[in-house]
Parts: C-alpha cells; sequence; structure tokens
C-alpha cells in the first residue's frame, strides 16, 4: 500500500543530513561565495533561517494528512476504509522532530542545533521536549495493519489506486520530486552545519562566557561552557545513547524548571541568544556554487505547504481525547 513506501522517507531524510558533513568538509576549497535571498523575515523568536523555505515537511504529518484527504475518495472508489484514527498537529510537529532530530531539533530544546529553549517552553517544561502523544502513532499503526486493508487497496485496478493519492498531492503541493527533495536535504545539511560553527563565532563564544558567569549562582558542579551543554549530566533528565537523547524520567521538576528559566534568561542578558542567531543567519547568506545549483531546483515554498498540512489536520482529523493533555 502507498502509505508504507511514503512512512520511510522522513528516516532516510535522516541519514543522508547525517552523513553528508563529511562530504561538505572534504568541499570546503568550494568557494562559499553565492548569495541566497531569504526565505523567511529574520525573526529571533521564530528562530527562523535563511533557508527554511526549502525545507519539506514532517514525513508522519505528511502521510497522515494526505490520507486524511485520500479517504473520500478512495471510498468512492469502492474501498472499505476504517476511520482514520486522531491526531493533533502540535503531536504530529514533535514526532517528526524527534525522527528527525539531526535536521529539524533535538527532542530536548536546550541541545537543539537551531532552536534554543524559549522562556515559556522553559516554565512549562524545563528542558524536556515536547509530548509526541498527539501523533498518535499506535493508533496510526493499528490502522495501517488492519487485516484485510492492504490486500483490498492492491486489488484496486491500477488507474484507479493511482488515482486517488496523485489527486491528494497535487491539490496539497506533497509529493516532492527529488530535486525538492535535494534541495531540501541541503537546506537542512547547511543550516545544521551553520549552527555548529556559529557556536564558535567570537562574538558568541564572549557572550557564551558571560553566559556562563551569569549561571554560576546555581551551583552546578558541571556546568558547561555554553547553553547547548544543557541540562547537565548531574542534573540526570537526558543522557546520550550514540545520537540519541534520552529523557531520563517523564517527570519534570520544580529544580529542573528553575534552572531553565534562569538559563534562558542568562541568554538574553548576555547577549546570546542574539548574537548566536546573528551569527548562524549571516552563515546562511551565502553557499557554494554546488549548493546554489541544488537550491535553485527545489522549492522554496514549502513552509506554505506545510501551513496547507496543517490545516487539513485542524480541519479534518477526528477529535483527540479530552484528558490528552
Amino acid at each position: 500500500m502507498h502509505i508504507t513506501t511514503r512512512a520511510a522517507k522522513t528516516g532516510t531524510l535522516v541519514l543522508v543530513v547525517a552523513g553528508l558533513g563529511g562530504a561538505v568538509l572534504h568541499g570546503l576549497p568550494e568557494p562559499v561565495d553565492h548569495p541566497v535571498r531569504p526565505t523567511t523575515t529574520k525573526d529571533v523568536s521564530a528562530w527562523t533561517m535563511p533557508l527554511d523555505g526549502w525545507v519539506v515537511p514532517g514525513g508522519h504529518e505528511q502521510d497522515y494528512a494526505e490520507m486524511l484527504v485520500d479517504l473520500p475518495c478512495l471510498r468512492e472508489a469502492g474501498l472499505d476504509v476504517p476511520p482514520l484514527p486522531w491526531a493533533t498537529v502540535a503531536g504530529l510537529h514533535a514526532h517528526d522532530d524527534t525522527v528527525d532530530a539531526a535536521a529539524r531539533a533535538n527532542p530536548s530544546p536546550a541541545l537543539s542545533t537551531s532552536r534554543p529553549l524559549s522562556a515559556e517552553l522553559a516554565s512549562a517544561r524545563g528542558y524536556h521536549g515536547p509530548s509526541t502523544d498527539g501523533a498518535n502513532v499506535g493508533g496510526w499503526r493499528e490502522w495501517g495493519y488492519a487485516p484485510g486493508f492492504d490486500e483490498a487497496f492492491a486489488a484496486l485496478p491500477a488507474g484507479v489506486r493511482d488515482r486517488c493519492p496523485e489527486r491528494t498531492r497535487r491539490s496539497l503541493g506533497t509529493g516532492a520530486s527529488g530535486e525538492v527533495q535535494s534541495a531540501s536535504e541541503t537546506a537542512q545539511r547547511l543550516t545544521h552545519l551553520a549552527a555548529l560553527s556559529a557556536r564558535q563565532d567570537p562574538a558568541v563564544t564572549i557572550a557564551a562566557a558571560a553566559w556562563r558567569t551569569c549561571m554560576a549562582p546555581l551551583g552546578l558542579a558541571d556546568l558547561p561552557e555554553g547553553p547547548e551543554g544543557m541540562p547537565t549530566p548531574s542534573m540526570r533528565v537526558t543522557a546520550r545513547d550514540a545520537e540519541e537523547v534520552v529523557t531520563l524520567s517523564d517527570e519534570v521538576g520544580d529544580d529542573e524548571i528553575a534552572v531553565a528559566d534562569r538559563d534562558v534568561r542568562c541568554q538574553r542578558s548576555s547577549g546570546y541568544r542574539q548574537t548566536l542567531y546573528d551569527a548562524e543567519w549571516d552563515r546562511l547568506l551565502r553557499v557554494t556554487a554546488s549548493d546554489a545549483a541544488v537550491l535553485a531546483a527545489g522549492d522554496p515554498g514549502q513552509r506554505a505547504v506545510a501551513a496547507r498540512l496543517d490545516r487539513v489536520v485542524e480541519q479534518h482529523a477526528p477529535a483527540a481525547p479530552a484528558d490528552l493533555g
């Protein structure tokens, strides 16, 4: 069934993005001299970046939204399709961010390569990442493996079987071509590397030292050199398992929230937040000729596609349980 094919897309993207760092280093002699017109408005509070417009939406939300639109067409074709399980936009976003951590964000906002912790998030959940419960992954998996569903779908005439998803993708602007996918991967790779490079900018390291001075009264024995090292191992909030960040407990304690709140205040008072943002943004205003060619062949309108998917889910998804939280 076509749902199975599409579900693998996000995982593939992670591997490609994670594996391109060496290729970039290998190609360092190529001048970074091609200007890029930003696809977003500069906004430190939203942490927008110049190449964001090329990044395709998360795979799970895309699959879910496409199926919401597919359903009436498939039923008209005579397929007995069970009702789709509920899901929320916030849950789908959180799930896609977790699955695609290398490109989109670490599950813990403080460890994100491109989205630092905000005051609102710090007060609400400390250093814990967003809940993925709203993605209802279990319900989606159960729905996709309903007995007889794949067989009934495969038995449809080829023209009928292809018509529904093709029509859906045209209406939503999904079904990205190879060129669009390549541009998305390039944009994510460059943004990821710009975030890492920006931390080494002299102005950022000076601001990080001021942040550390501001954080010192907390008395953390393992206070890191910069905010990217928060939360610290001694706080027992998260731990690393290879490249994955694992949350050690679902409970958000008062001490964790207090540290996270001060972390955000210190990032702002030290100038770290704005300085890091400016350094990362500036690094993305020029790219190599090779990367410029890949981006030029893509579609910088992917933010509009993502907004369209959000609207489909908001308007057509079954209601989530009242106690979801």
